[in-house]
């Protein structure tokens, strides 16, 4: 099976140990990817003996490639797994009629306005109020009363993402994204918890969903900042989420993928649909379902695009320790200093990955994270405390605290 993959992430996080993600011989993998970013982390000629090296910052450049690959090898399947090349791939399988997720299923999952709308017709009812704005359009009134969410229909990670507390503020907003080509919705802010529902679908069957909190939203990045999850494993507030991710992936229909929805949960309880994706959840979420679950959902991403059943653990059970997830957002100090004694200082922690900065000093989106941690603890108390322990490691080395979470309980706003 010749199977092209668009990649944008680091390499071996996308495609396994020597490509073993991938369900094709190496004679069959095509890689198509770039420099930047860790696109060739690991590169191994014999697991990848097809490659193509772009700058994938120019989509008509990335496009022309990744078109010239299919026809002159008779590519058969193609995996994409970052947001921003999702539309490209599914626009690639209907050209050539290949297999996968087509135009129409993916813009449902990455036009914020159309996923709404698509809701919204099905009579669901758990929708922020939120309405497009066209071209240059200047709001003079909104349906809603308190802050306003002004962001890109396309964007992703928070980066194009603005809060703010007047309709004058909107209009600035709207321009300045606008000015980046950006097409505009607007939005009322929800106050609450924020939670994330990631699963493995298989023809419109969930095979596993993990229900996690925020310990920050995502749109809070900055840097020197922390953010997180924390794995949900029982609980009246883990079983409504459970039905309303369903509920939401029966309209939306995914076909076969792993998604990552958004929900926000209001201090009355109701819960509000924020976004959804069709691809891995980013910022060390998936090693966080590894860890808790065994479930590796980036490998199950790139089989279902592959055609072939997901490898999954043939028991799921719920985690037996509370497990969560921290993130340190780069800064100027101690980036090189902050793992050397973190597993002697701090208990439980199962994997820690530290990714240079691409940009020293700047934040760029919600996955532009320089520290990832994860760890257990036998209490959701006890992990509280261990959660602080990694704040005290950074703080020991000079790192700016902001946005840090008061232990797993933190009530994030939008």
């Amino acid at each position: 099976m010749r199977t092209l993959i668009l990649n944008r992430h680091v390499l071996t996080w996308a495609t396994g140990d020597r490509g073993g993600y991938l369900p094709a011989a190496p004679e069959d993998r095509f890689l198509l990817t770039r420099t930047y970013g860790g696109g060739l982390a690991d590169y191994d000629a014999s697991a990848f003996p097809h490659l193509a090296v772009v700058d994938t910052y120019f989509a008509d450049r990335l496009e022309a490639a990744a078109r010239w690959l299919v026809e002159t090898h008779r590519i058969q399947r193609i995996v994409a797994l970052h947001e921003k090349d999702l539309l490209l791939a599914a626009t690639l399988r209907e050209n050539y009629g290949l297999p996968g997720a087509d135009v129409g299923s993916t813009l449902r999952f990455r036009d914020k306005v159309l996923m709404k709308d698509t809701l919204r017709a099905a009579g669901y009812s758990g929708l922020p109020r939120y309405r497009a704005l066209e071209p240059g359009e200047e709001l003079t009134a909104v349906p809603w009363e308190g802050r306003t969410v002004v962001k890109s229909r396309w964007g992703l990670g928070a980066e194009q993402v603005r809060i703010v507390d007047d309709l004058a503020a909107a209009n600035t907003a709207a321009r300045e994204l606008e000015a980046g080509g950006d097409q505009i919705e607007a939005e009322e802010f929800v106050t609450g918890a924020m939670y994330h529902c990631d699963s493995v679908v298989r023809d419109g069957r969930i095979l596993f969903t993990a229900v996690s909190r925020y310990l920050t939203p995502p749109g809070a990045f900055k840097p020197g900042g922390v953010s997180g999850s924390v794995v949900l494993t029982e609980g009246a507030v883990r079983e409504s989420l459970l039905a309303e991710n369903e509920h939401v992936l029966g309209i939306l229909a995914p076909g076969s993928a792993v998604t990552h929805v958004e929900f926000f949960r209001r201090p009355s309880g109701e819960l509000v649909f924020c976004e959804a994706a069709a691809r891995p959840p980013g910022a060390g979420i998936s090693g966080l379902l590894h860890t808790a679950y065994g479930v590796d959902v980036v490998r199950a991403a790139v089989e279902l695009q592959s055609g072939v059943e997901p490898t999954l653990p043939a028991t799921i059970a719920q985690p037996p320790h509370a497990t969560g997830l921290i993130l340190v957002y780069p800064s100027a100090i101690g980036e090189d200093r902050f793992a050397e004694d973190l597993r002697n200082r701090v208990p439980g922690v199962r994997s820690y990955h530290y990714t240079p900065p691409q940009s020293p000093g700047r934040v760029r989106h919600a996955a532009d994270v320089a520290h990832k941690v994860v760890l257990t603890a036998d209490t959701e108390a006890e992990l509280d405390r261990r959660l602080a322990s990694v704040l005290d490691a950074v703080r020991a080395v000079g790192a700016p605290q902001t946005n840090a979470p008061e232990g797993s309980h933190a009530a994030p706003n939008r």
